[in-house]
């Protein structure tokens, strides 16, 4: 018997918060990439760094550890209070490409600072290349979420998109 999670009218205060939440965390990390690309580059080659570079490396390394924590807290508050019903009137492929989405961006913001963890503090470079793979395929699954929304508030109606405005709207 498979166990599911509770419905919900809408999404709880904590998963809207959360959500916008990691919206910032990632524009953070989008800007301060460079940084931590040249303390990356600075600490495998054993060359100094400028206090720029390693303030904007160290907030890359801050920022998606918080990235982790809130992805994995959000799944959380997902599976233990329910998500909201997708809406009838929207097609089936629709709902599909929203789930595979989601579980990808979801595995993305877990698996992603969990190897650039590995790479920076255990010094396994290779994970720091898997590190730099996923960020394209993050920022494409953002892209086609963001228009999935678009999508259902304007072409299916659905009302989708205010419900990660407004916290147990339907």
């Amino acid at each position: 018997m498979a166990v599911s999670a509770p419905r919900s009218k809408g999404w709880s205060t904590l998963s809207v918060a959360l959500h916008w939440t990691i919206v910032l965390f990632i524009l953070v990390q989008f800007i301060d990439h460079d940084w931590m690309e040249g303390m990356w580059r600075a600490a495998r080659h054993g060359t100094p760094v400028d206090g720029s570079t390693q303030t904007g490396g160290w907030l890359h390394i801050i920022v998606g550890t918080l990235v982790l924590i809130a992805a994995i807290v959000r799944l959380w508050d997902r599976f233990t209070h329910g998500r909201p019903p997708y809406p009838e009137n929207e097609p089936r492929w629709a709902s599909l490409l929203a789930k595979i989405t989601h579980v990808l961006i979801y595995a993305i913001l877990i698996l992603m600072p969990i190897t650039g963890l590995i790479a920076w503090f255990l010094g396994v470079h290779e994970f720091g290349d898997i590190h730099g793979l996923m960020w394209t395929p993050l920022l494409i699954l953002i892209v086609l979420h963001v228009v999935g929304a678009f999508a259902q508030h304007f072409w299916f109606k659905t009302g989708v998109l205010k419900r990660i405005l407004v916290p147990g709207t339907v």
